[in-house]
């Protein structure tokens, strides 16, 4: 158990550092609000949409899908993307807080979570289809968390207006972009390959030092509720609901414990961004992520220890 809590501990304890780090700089103002605006803009429009290029560029696709296992996490993926945004819908008044709380229920930290965690709880073995299930699941967050923000940007959008909005979002054109050179057998030289993984492994970083910067903890009090809605369906509800499915339906080893990360993972830090260049609330969003990323190395050694309990991995 104590192996299991260092291993979820080590995979989270980077993104606080990296928060505090952000923090600091605002309170020595090293960064002004009109700075911060900019530097998340670019890292919104630049380093995201190669950081999702070069991962699905870069991904190993030569191990044995299982397609099956991809439609029920897909599937199960919808449900709690359904469930999530009917229960917003009833407790949640403000849009703008309806389209954060819904992206913090469904979107996991699967980049910096999902690789690390798999390798140490199941070995190398498990990375092949994990890099698999991360390069579908990846982009179907981002395309639910587009619709879900223009949604309740507030008004009622367009289907037209909104489907291209859609399509130009950056996270999506990367998406876009890295599926189509992957599928077209595309060479993209290594004199560029490697400045565009260069500027993948700065995107996440930098989306925490801007996160953390421009973090007040009065949001937490003044978001309180729906951050414990989003904390406990990301972590606790949403996970349970689908181990549970997944047990019942026979799957054990590498796909149980795969789904431990894909489902029980702490909010996406690109959730963060996303809410704040698209008129959401982005306070809520960033307390769903601190929160969410420090509780998850409790909850996710309670999941890995409960099933390797019952004998599933």
């Amino acid at each position: 158990m104590a192996a299991n809590f260092i291993i979820a501990a080590k995979a989270v304890l980077p993104i606080f550092l990296l928060i505090l780090l952000g923090m600091g700089a605002r309170r020595l103002r090293l960064l002004t609000d009109l700075e911060l605006k900019h530097v998340n803009r670019a890292v919104f429009q630049v380093m995201f949409p190669f950081m999702m290029f070069y991962n699905i560029y870069t991904a190993d696709f030569s191990g044995v899908l299982l397609p099956s296992y991809l439609f029920f996490c897909l599937g199960m993926l919808f449900l709690v993307y359904i469930l999530g945004t009917v229960f917003t819908l009833l407790t949640i008044k403000d849009n703008r807080s309806r389209g954060a709380l819904i992206q913090a229920v469904y979107r996991g930290n699967l980049v910096l979570m999902g690789l690390p965690v798999m390798e140490n709880l199941m070995g190398r073995e498990a990375l092949g289809l994990t890099t698999i299930m991360l390069a579908v699941i990846v982009p179907v967050y981002n395309v639910l968390a587009v619709i879900t923000l223009e949604i309740y940007r507030g008004g009622k959008p367009q289907p037209f207006s909104l489907a291209r909005k859609i399509a130009a979002n950056p996270l999506i054109l990367g998406a876009a972009a890295g599926i189509c050179a992957v599928a077209c057998h595309i060479k993209v030289p290594e004199i560029l390959l490697e400045p565009m993984g260069q500027v993948a492994s700065a995107a996440t970083p930098a989306a925490l030092l801007i996160m953390g910067a421009s973090f007040y903890f009065r949001s937490v009090h003044e978001n309180l509720r729906a951050i414990v809605y989003g904390v406990a369906g990301k972590l606790i509800v949403g996970p349970g609901l689908v181990l549970t499915a997944g047990y019942l339906l026979g799957y054990r080893g590498i796909p149980l414990a795969l789904l431990i990360v894909i489902f029980g993972a702490p909010c996406a830090v690109s959730s963060y961004t996303m809410a704040q260049q698209m008129d959401s609330n982005a306070e809520l969003a960033a307390g769903c992520l601190i929160f969410s990323s420090l509780f998850s190395s409790v909850t996710i050694c309670g999941w890995i220890f409960l099933f390797r309990q019952i004998g599933a991995f």
